[in-house]
């Protein structure tokens, strides 16, 4: 073989690559040589995502409470207040109860009569007993009074020329005033007892202060 026949054994060497030069201003950039390795893709950016909303459960409201309608009674019907009948002024009648001498006389008849004068203003029934519990609690507190000025009176009358001996004529006074005491107590009583029930209590032989 001839000397000029390159040996197959020897290792080429790589050849040089030429430099590459920028390329200028207005000028084509050259293509750039491009590798045979195939590019692996880029992650894209993904933005974060939105943190979950949670949906707030409205709590359910309690329920109204309602007055309920007292027992006995049913629903929807409640009971009408009783109109007024003057059966305070008749009631104050039972203070003649009071257990001191003559106290209760005077405290019963002019309560009576305060409380009549102011129950008037009602108007029916109430107005009616009002009439007769202040006309009869102004004629008991006249008779008794009378009837204690009467007794002291006689007192120092018949005692003047000496002792008192017996129970009468002295005694008389004692007796009546007693019984107008029973009287009232007994008119007090029943006049309760009418104008509870929605009637007109009347005392015929009262004093008429008072009229209509």
């Amino acid at each position: 073989m001839s000397e000029d026949t390159p040996r197959s054994s020897e290792p080429q060497q790589p050849q040089p690559q030429p430099p590459v030069t920028p390329p200028q201003y207005g000028q084509t950039p050259y293509p750039q040589p491009q590798d045979s390795a195939p590019q692996q893709p880029q992650p894209q950016y993904q933005p974060p995502a939105a943190p979950p909303q949670y949906v707030q459960t409205p709590y359910p409201q309690p329920p109204v409470a309602y007055p309920q309608p007292p027992a006995g009674y049913p629903v929807g019907v409640y009971p009408v207040a009783a109109p007024p009948r003057g059966l305070l002024p008749w009631a104050l009648g039972l203070l003649i109860l009071i257990p001191f001498p003559f106290v209760g006389g005077f405290a019963s008849g002019i309560a009576m009569a305060v409380s009549g004068g102011a129950s008037r203003r009602a108007g029916g029934v109430a107005r009616e007993n009002a009439r007769s519990a202040l006309n009869w609690g102004l004629t008991y507190l006249l008779v008794s009074t009378g009837l204690l000025v009467t007794h002291f009176v006689l007192l120092g009358a018949l005692s003047a020329d000496g002792p008192i001996t017996g129970f009468f004529p002295f005694g008389t006074i004692i007796l009546l005033y007693l019984a107008v005491g029973i009287l009232h107590l007994v008119l007090v009583i029943v006049g309760m007892v009418r104008a509870s029930a929605g009637k007109v209590m009347r005392v015929p032989f009262a004093i008429p202060y008072l009229r209509g």
